[in-house]
C-alpha cells in the first residue's frame, strides 16, 4: 500500500485526506506501507505535525517506508526537527539518522520547530519561543500576549485532556506578516471530551458550539472560559485578519468571531487538529 502526498500540503482538507488514508490503512491491517513524499514541495505547520502523528500511528501496526528521494523540502523537514520524531523502525531511501544528528541552522527568530506537548516544561519552552519570535520582529506585547494565551490554552488541553500524543509548530512568514500555528493530537477529540456534558439531542456541531461559545444566560460554556477566551484572543483587534479551522469528530469547522460553522463533513478518526493563520495588523 502507498500513501501519496500531494505537491502542496497547505489546506486542512489536504491534511484531512492524508489522515483518512492513515486510519484506513490501519483498519485494513496492512503489513507494510510506503509514504511517498517525493512530490512534496510545501507543507504548513499543521501539515508537518499531522505527518509526524500519521507516521507514528502507522508504525504501531505495520512497517513504514518513507520515500523522500525527490522531495524538494527535505532541508525544511530537517530544520523543523521532523526526523527527531520518527519512531524506530521507519526506513527510508535517505539516511534518517544522518538528518537526525546534523546541526541545524538557527531559525528561532521566525520558527518554533516541532515541539511535543507533554507537560508544563514544554509549555514554557513554547512560550519562550513565541517571545523570541515576536520580540526579535518588533511586534507589540499585546500581540505577543494574544498568541501566548491562544497556544497555552490549547497546549494545556492537549496534555491534560487528550489522552494522546500532541505537538505544536509555529512559523512567521515575514513577507506576508502572517503567522501560522499548527496544534494537533491523536487523542480522544473535543467531541468525546465534552459529550458527557451534552444533552441527548445535541449533534456534534451543538457540542462544539457549547464548548467554544458562552451561553448568554449563564455566562458559561461547557468548555469553561478557556476555549471561549481563546476564540476571542484569536480575533483580537491587534490582528488584521484571522482564520481558524478545526478538525474533530466527523467535521472540519470554521471558527468565526461569533459563530462556529461546519466547513466540510468528512470521516471520523482520533484527535483534534487546529490550523491558525493570523495576519498581524
Amino acid at each position: 500500500m502507498r500513501i501519496l502526498l500531494p505537491n502542496i500540503v497547505s489546506s486542512i482538507t489536504s491534511i484531512d485526506s492524508f489522515n483518512q488514508q492513515v486510519y484506513a490503512s490501519i483498519n485494513k491491517n496492512y503489513k507494510t506501507i510506503v509514504i511517498d513524499a517525493s512530490n512534496l514541495a510545501f507543507i504548513t505547520p499543521l501539515g508537518m505535525i499531522s505527518f509526524v502523528l500519521g507516521i507514528q500511528n502507522l508504525n504501531r501496526y505495520m512497517k513504514v517506508y518513507l520515500d523522500l528521494e525527490h522531495c524538494e523540502i527535505v532541508s525544511y523537514l530537517e530544520r523543523l526537527n521532523f526526523f527527531e520524531y520518527l519512531p524506530e523502525g521507519v526506513s527510508s531511501n535517505c539516511s534518517l539518522e544522518e538528518y537526525k544528528s546534523r546541526n541545524r541552522n538557527d531559525t528561532s527568530s521566525i520558527l518554533l520547530e516541532i515541539l511535543p506537548l507533554r507537560n508544563d516544561d514544554d509549555l514554557e519552552c513554547m512560550t519562550d519561543s513565541i517571545l523570541k519570535i515576536f520580540s526579535e520582529n518588533n511586534f507589540s506585547s499585546k500581540i505577543t500576549n494574544n498568541i501566548i494565551n491562544i497556544t497555552t490554552e490549547l497546549g494545556t488541553n492537549i496534555y491534560n485532556h487528550s489522552g494522546g500524543n500532541g505537538f505544536v509548530t509555529i512559523q512567521l512568514y515575514k513577507s506576508s506578516n502572517k503567522i501560522r500555528i499548527g496544534l494537533a493530537d491523536d487523542g480522544v477529540g473535543i467531541i468525546n471530551r465534552f459529550k458527557v456534558k451534552a444533552d441527548e439531542t445535541d449533534t456534534q456541531h451543538d457540542i462544539l458550539k457549547k464548548a467554544f461559545m458562552v451561553n448568554e444566560s449563564t455566562r458559561e460554556s461547557s468548555g469553561g472560559l478557556g476555549l471561549n477566551t481563546m476564540r476571542k484572543n484569536s480575533f483580537s483587534d491587534n490582528f488584521k485578519e484571522s482564520r481558524i479551522l478545526l478538525k474533530t469528530g466527523n467535521n472540519i469547522y470554521n471558527i468565526l468571531t461569533k459563530d462556529i460553522q461546519i466547513f466540510k463533513t468528512t470521516s471520523i478518526y482520533p484527535g483534534t487538529y487546529y490550523d491558525f493563520c493570523i495576519e498581524i495588523a
